[in-house]
């Protein structure tokens, strides 16, 4: 008798959590979304930054991520990068993704890695966001 209350007990917990969870990632789908649907706002700005979205993978899990893959097309000094920025200070993950290509670009820069090459810059927009630099050999 003890026993049958005890794994009743235990399957009311399991169901409860599991529609928690349930709950949890329908709402994050939903963030996420709204993110996903943003970056449609922000890349034609992100582009004056001398780089170009390659491609978006999104991962719907909990916690939820975006990874972006950028190739930088041209050389924008930091004075035009900046102006960007201001004009569009109420823009936070244009701010996040545009400091952390520049970031990348600075580090990139100065690695030397013989026979391999710098091809793109891939950002993580989870917590915490990554940013990874990719070299190849040439």
């Amino acid at each position: 008798m003890v026993l049958n209350k005890l794994t009743e007990n235990l399957k009311g917990k399991v169901a409860g959590a599991s529609e928690f969870l349930t709950d949890l990632k329908d709402e994050s789908k939903e963030k996420l979304l709204k993110y996903v649907n943003g970056l449609g706002e922000i890349l034609p700005i992100i582009v004056e930054t001398g780089y170009r979205l390659e491609s978006i993978d999104v991962e719907v899990s909990i916690p939820p991520g975006i990874n972006l893959q950028f190739q930088k097309v041209q050389d924008v000094s930091k004075d035009k990068i900046d102006s960007i920025l201001e004009a569009n200070k109420d823009k936070d993950m244009l701010k996040l993704i545009v400091t952390s290509l520049v970031a990348a670009d600075e580090f990139h820069n100065k690695v030397k890695l013989g026979n391999y090459v710098f091809t793109n810059v891939s950002i993580d927009l989870s917590l915490p966001p990554k940013v990874h630099i990719k070299f190849v050999r040439k």
